[in-house]
């Protein structure tokens, strides 16, 4: 094992920059380096890049440790108090407002239908519906155009206080 090729030298050189080789791999790598310009050249290059980058290194992490710390000091700075105060404000506010425009619109008569008004609002809803669901099955045909037309002006006309009524008023609009 003591003539290496330079390969193999140079296979270990990161492990002999970093001091992790067996005592008798480290003296033979350090012999070769006394022989061979060119190992002993990127053994040096390499001593070299490591440095820098353990100067990158910890220069990076003093800034990190400085970012830290300030996300630390800037977080613990925040004015709860301030915050909740002011939603409470805000919802004063909103619930002020609330309740005056509640207290200042004008109250709805109350009226009463009797029963039998009830039942015809009901009657009448249900036909209006049964007759718009039939006229949208005639919608299908080109032929019933004029049919589908008088039918929708009947419903509107017939029905006119009921949700569908209002719907066709729109739709024919």
């Amino acid at each position: 094992m003591k003539n290496m090729p330079c390969e193999n030298i140079q296979e270990m050189l990161v492990d002999y920059s970093d001091g992790l080789l067996a005592q008798e791999e480290n003296r033979i790598v350090s012999q070769h380096l006394d022989k061979c310009e060119n190992c002993r050249k990127l053994s040096k290059a390499l001593n070299r890049s490591l440095e820098l980058s353990n100067v990158i290194w910890e220069d990076n992490l003093r800034e990190i440790e400085n970012v830290k710390i300030q996300e630390l000091s800037k977080t613990k700075k925040v004015p709860w108090l301030r915050y909740a105060s002011i939603a409470a404000s805000i919802l004063i506010v909103v619930t002020t407002g609330i309740l005056w425009r509640s207290l200042n619109q004008p109250q709805k008569p109350e009226v009463e239908l009797s029963f039998e008004e009830i039942e015809k609002n009901i009657n009448d809803s249900a036909n209006a519906v049964r007759l718009l669901a039939a006229t949208q099955l005639l919608e299908n045909y080109p032929d019933y155009k004029e049919l589908v037309d008088n039918q929708y002006q009947y419903i509107a006309q017939r029905y006119p206080d009921t949700s569908v009524a209002k719907n066709i008023k729109l739709k024919i609009q």
